[in-house]
């Protein structure tokens, strides 16, 4: 899979356009960094939308996708799956499950790494292991992180 082009309809970003703490303009690991995916059960392939910036830390990549969710681009949910994540006691690579609309995949990036590649991987891998049990997320009527 070669790298994606960014382009505004593949791209998630807090409103206020000010850099978040630890935001580094680079598309190559090491590091972190976030991406949604919309309709993330339909069949096919999934609709990306990358969060075109690496953070040092796990911290960092939550805290932006935290700012990014928080003016409802994602969907009505977006504002509480914020407050959970603000409230995450360790850092780490996440999935949070907003609704049947979105899920958002919170990763680290290898040396040289592409940050899309490793999305779309971490996605795939993520919706194979909790396909059979979709319905529990979607069910839950409220943000889940995994």
């Amino acid at each position: 899979m070669s790298p994606a082009t960014f382009t505004g309809y593949n791209s998630i970003m807090p409103t206020e356009r000010e850099p978040s703490p630890g935001e580094r303009d680079d598309r190559l690991g090491p590091g972190w960094s976030s991406s949604a995916f919309f309709h993330p059960w339909a069949a096919g392939p999934p609709s990306p939308k990358y969060r075109w910036s690496m953070f040092d830390t796990a911290a960092q990549a939550i805290g932006d996708l935290a700012r990014c969710l928080d003016d409802g681009e994602a969907g009505e949910r977006g504002p509480q799956a914020a407050t959970l994540l603000r409230a995450l006691r360790r850092p780490r690579d996440l999935v949070v499950h907003l609704d049947a609309s979105w899920v958002c995949v919170v990763y680290q990036v290898d040396r040289g790494a592409h940050l899309t590649d490793v999305a779309d991987a971490v996605f795939a891998q993520w919706r194979q292991h909790w396909f059979a049990r979709r319905f529990e997320f979607l069910n839950a009527n409220r943000p889940v992180i995994c």
